[in-house]
Parts: structure tokens; C-alpha cells; sequence
């Protein structure tokens, strides 16, 4: 083995490493941008405007530990929501609730 063999697998190690540098960022970069996707759907509120459908809001009629449409800022009477698409009932829960000012 001569001197060009040595300087020829340092350069092919070399080369390795940075692919696989080159691999970690962009997975890192790619977890990322799926992350902060995830974390928009899980936002409290609807980033987009408009309303969103019952499914999508987990929309129930019926109250959920002592929380109700009707004690919510978002209910419209005598029963919508600005949120939520249809008539909703004002004993009814969505994730979207939050309480009214005391």
C-alpha cells in the first residue's frame, strides 16, 4: 500500500462523514418541520378563518368536567358558535372551549 492509497480512503472516509452529516440535518430539519406542523393542530385556537367542523372541534353535546357552551367566550345565542360550523347546544363541549371572564 502506498502513500496515494492512504490519502484516497482518508478522502473516501471523509466523504463519508459528511453524507452522513449532510443526512442528520436534514432530519433534524425535516422533524422539525413536521413538529411544528403537529403542534399548529393541537393550537387551542383554529389558525385558519372560518369554522371548523364538529368532528374536528371534538364537539359533544353534553358538558365536560362542569364546562359548557353556553359559559364559553365563543358561544353565539341562542345556539352557534364562532368556531364551530352549526347549531350547537349551549350545554354542549368543544376543545375549542374557554371560559368566559369571571
Amino acid at each position: 500500500m502506498n502513500k496515494d492509497d492512504d490519502v484516497n480512503h482518508a478522502s473516501a472516509a471523509s466523504n463519508r462523514a459528511l453524507s452522513r452529516r449532510n443526512f442528520l440535518k436534514v432530519s433534524v430539519t425535516g422533524a422539525a418541520i413536521a413538529s411544528a406542523g403537529g403542534l399548529s393542530a393541537c393550537m387551542s385556537r383554529p389558525m385558519a378563518a372560518g369554522k371548523t367542523t364538529k368532528a374536528l372541534a371534538l364537539y359533544q353535546g353534553k358538558p365536560n368536567r362542569g364546562e359548557r357552551c353556553a359559559g364559553c367566550t365563543h358561544f353565539e345565542k341562542p345556539n352557534g358558535c364562532e368556531i364551530v360550523v352549526g347549531a350547537i347546544s349551549p350545554n354542549g363541549w368543544c376543545r375549542f372551549h374557554e371560559p368566559l371572564p369571571a
